[in-house]
């Protein structure tokens, strides 16, 4: 039993040394950075006819403290969506905190939480209004350092989207309508 637990951490010892002794690692994952991302957007609705699936892009800035802490800001273009009763195009600003977890010099993953500042062109039984708001988002995901500088990053955000009554007026017959956006994204990210 001694033998097979000195055994097994051994192994789990030499296993994490080699993971931070790979040659030619020169990565410090600290600075400022610019990226942009695309991915797939599904959005569910509070109408099971509204759900909707379309494509969305985003740029992002931030500053890398380090390899497992970040802020980082941006603005993501949802594209439009919704049905034939409610639908809206829908963009919005971000800023969020990136925590992550080192798995390796090159690979990362982490959870990030923050809030979008969005704006919504919506048309609504036949009449239109512009609204804005603020709501929360968070999501996961995962980091490979392919050069110094560049990153490729696969990110899984849920964006919670609340119209209010006082948001979209007279457009519905609704007091609220929640929305649920999950974007898939595959981006790129250059550190300087």
């Amino acid at each position: 039993m001694k033998k097979s637990y000195l055994a097994a951490l051994t192994v789990s010892a030499l296993f994490l040394s080699s993971a931070h002794a790979a040659p030619g690692d020169d990565i410090d994952h600290m600075g400022i950075y610019v990226g942009a991302g695309y991915g797939l957007l599904n959005v569910d609705g509070d109408d099971e006819d509204f759900d909707r699936e379309d494509n969305a892009t985003r740029i992002f800035a931030g500053a890398q403290f380090n390899q497992a802490i970040s802020l980082e800001g941006g603005y993501i273009d949802f594209g439009n969506y919704g049905n034939s009763v409610f639908n809206t195009d829908l963009d919005g600003y971000t800023l969020a905190l990136k925590a992550g977890l080192p798995v390796s010099d090159r690979f990362t993953v982490y959870a990030q939480g923050g809030n979008i500042w969005w704006k919504a062109d919506i048309n609504a039984t036949d009449d239109n209004d512009d609204v804005d708001g603020s709501d929360i988002f968070y999501g996961v995901g995962v980091s490979f350092a392919l050069t110094e500088n560049l990153d490729l990053r696969l990110d899984y955000t849920r964006f919670d989207v609340e119209f209010d009554r006082d948001e979209i007026g007279i457009l519905a017959e609704i007091d609220n309508f929640d929305t649920k956006v999950d974007y898939a994204s595959l981006g790129i990210q250059y550190t300087f």
